[in-house]
């Protein structure tokens, strides 16, 4: 938990769910005691999945700042009060260790993250189905690698075939800029709509992605490039971290139209909880903003296209090196073992439980039952 977020606070009647100190509203939503009960007897009774952490690059850094056990001291208990039994942990570089830096970071970040799940047992990497099955039956929390953006391979594209016998499993082409095979949606804290569409070579990156069996990962693509996603990919592509434009207009958001054929094709949408994402940017209450992003998402793929995945950046923020220590706090959400009160919330504004199964983590695990070599 965060030094600076006071322990929250219990009612006769209702839970507080949202931390004080960086509540942006008037007023905040409570859950009545019987929901958040509710909630966290199925987070530990069924699965939950985050389909979005930049988990790799925070234990690097915090290797780097001479940690010994990151995974265990920092990550462990919240997410197994979260009832987590699958993460999707990224590999994302800044824009200072490309282009020339890129490859290494990435090996670095991969080996970190080995490294530290050799050294916890209640951690494993997820590589097939069966990797999949077992960790579920063993109670174990699995680990499945994917890119958040190629910049590391520039047009080399058979360095993917390297990637894929390190273990990662998935891939976007692009961050939030240009690189050789794509343009990512807007530029970070400008939020203007990047045109062009995939270059040749990221036509031909789609192909090997499909190929070689990773999961395409549609997050932070512009506009032109998801339509050429939509014309050459074959199989069932996902946004692992994006929400609703009309929900909140942004442009890491998707339209109803990019929603509509996400699912229609079989993929999935992740539900991110940056506030700026989220749409948590005049006073609006975090936890009624990230329900109407999921169920109105529901609405308009289908319940069983809809799944967590939070980004939570606060973190990583924490694990960076840096000069200054202020920082700002961008996450919804103070950690994994809040999660919870997020699901609590979707059942007290009606859904019901069998579709909060779902969202928090079924649908998610069937995806990657059916698309998992």
């Amino acid at each position: 938990m965060r030094q600076d977020a006071p322990l929250q606070k219990k009612f006769d009647i209702v839970y507080v769910s949202i931390y004080r100190d960086e509540i942006k509203g008037e007023h905040e939503m409570v859950l009545e005691n019987k929901y958040r009960e509710i909630a966290e007897a199925l987070h530990q009774e069924f699965p939950v999945v985050d389909a979005h952490l930049d988990l790799a690059g925070e234990l690097f850094y915090r290797k780097q700042n001479g940690e010994k056990n990151p995974l265990r001291d920092h990550y462990l208990e919240h997410l197994r009060i979260g009832g987590f039994r699958l993460i999707v942990s990224s590999v994302y570089l800044r824009d200072d260790q490309l282009p020339e830096g890129g490859l290494r970071a990435a090996l670095d970040q991969i080996s970190v993250l080995m490294e530290a799940i050799d050294q916890n047992e209640e951690f494993c990497l997820i590589r097939s189905v069966s990797d999949l099955e077992q960790s579920l039956q063993e109670g174990r929390i699995g680990i499945l690698l994917y890119m958040e953006g190629l910049d590391c391979i520039g047009k080399d594209l058979s360095l993917l075939r390297i990637l894929w016998e390190l273990g990662v499993r998935g891939a976007s082409l692009t961050w939030s800029r240009r690189n050789d095979l794509a343009s990512g949606c807007c530029k970070a804290g400008e939020k203007i709509q990047i045109p062009g569409g995939l270059s040749p070579e990221g036509i031909l990156a789609v192909e090997e992605i499909e190929r070689l069996g990773m999961f395409l990962d549609v997050s932070h693509l512009n506009d032109d490039g998801f339509e050429d996603v939509c014309r050459i990919a074959k199989k069932p592509f996902v946004a692992t971290h994006s929400n609703s434009q009309q929900v909140y207009f942004n442009y890491r958001n998707l339209n109803d139209s990019q929603i509509q054929r996400l699912a229609e094709r079989g993929g999935m949408m992740g539900l991110n909880g940056c506030d700026a994402i989220v749409g948590c940017v005049n006073g609006e209450d975090p936890l009624e903003m990230l329900c109407r992003h999921a169920e109105y998402a529901a609405a308009l793929a289908g319940i069983d296209k809809v799944g967590y995945g939070l980004d939570f950046c606060d973190s990583y923020g924490e694990a960076e090196p840096r000069y200054i220590f202020a920082q700002s706090r961008h996450d919804c959400l103070i950690d994994h073992s809040h999660v919870p009160e997020l699901t609590a919330a979707l059942l007290q504004r009606g859904m019901s439980a069998e579709d909060v199964k779902k969202v928090m983590g079924g649908n998610w695990i069937e995806y990657f039952r059916r698309t998992l070599p």
